[in-house]
């Protein structure tokens, strides 16, 4: 396996890892800050009394998806060869949720971050912009469950193990609840992130791992291991001295 690879795995490994953190800390974040109340008024005195932290839900959001783009990648090449369709859409979900967050964050900036001296003063543009990034995010969380799901179906099969696997699959239903934060409470929300954190980590520290099954000559996919090119010559040699040892017994 080439070197190319085995970095691709220990960089993906380390952004699922990167990620995961960065995810379960921007939801710490946003329980310090507390929900957003419903109306606009409120909604600015909410967002001065919590600068702080929304400002750091922006930035730390950001950073865990950045690295998800080697992660996501690295996820794919890892499963591709025994489950490709699963991994495809797995992955592919994930790559459509990038662009989807970071368009949100670039809205959700406006409330924290003043641009050319313009600040948001007015109660419904608050509002409005409240519910476009807390609706997206709802979005998102259904379309990470989806995607957690598929993907840990394909994992059952090859090196990931039915650990991660049932993890996963306990991740993505927890995906789907905590998409209503507004009805279960910030207690049972932050129950939901923690799993989806966990099951970003235990992926990272396993594809992280596989550099390790490729140096010592196994693959990465579950498959069996590859003879070097010494053993296939020998077994070549063999196979030939035996066939002109079966030509002389003809001729005899």
């Amino acid at each position: 396996m080439s070197n190319e690879l085995k970095g691709l795995y220990k960089l993906g490994g380390a952004g699922f890892i990167v990620s995961g953190v960065l995810f379960l800390s921007r939801d710490i974040l946003e329980l310090m800050a507390g929900p957003p109340p419903s109306g606009g008024v409120e909604i600015l005195g909410w967002v001065d009394s919590g600068k702080l932290a929304l400002s750091l839900v922006s930035e730390v959001l950001f950073f865990a998806v950045v690295a998800l783009v080697p992660a996501v990648i690295a996820l794919y090449r890892s499963l591709a060869s025994t489950e490709r369709a699963k991994a495809a859409t797995g992955c592919g979900i994930i790559a459509a949720v990038i662009p989807v967050i970071v368009m949100l964050l670039i809205v959700h900036g406006r409330l924290v971050y003043p641009v050319y001296g313009i600040r948001v003063s007015s109660p419904d543009v608050a509002a409005n912009i409240v519910a476009v990034f807390y609706g997206g995010m709802h979005a998102v969380d259904e379309m990470m469950g989806i995607a957690t799901l598929v993907l840990s179906v394909a994992m059952m099969r090859g090196d990931y193990g039915k650990r991660i696997a049932f993890l996963g699959i306990a991740t993505g239903v927890l995906d789907f609840i905590g998409a209503f934060p507004y009805l279960i409470g910030s207690t049972l929300t932050l129950v939901c992130q923690v799993f989806f954190a966990a099951w970003f980590v235990a992926v990272g520290l396993k594809l992280y791992g596989m550099r390790w099954l490729v140096d010592t000559g196994h693959s990465d996919l579950g498959a069996s291991p590859r003879p070097s090119p010494n053993k296939r010559l020998q077994s070549d040699s063999r196979a030939i001295v035996g066939a002109l040892r079966a030509l002389d017994l003809i001729r005899l």
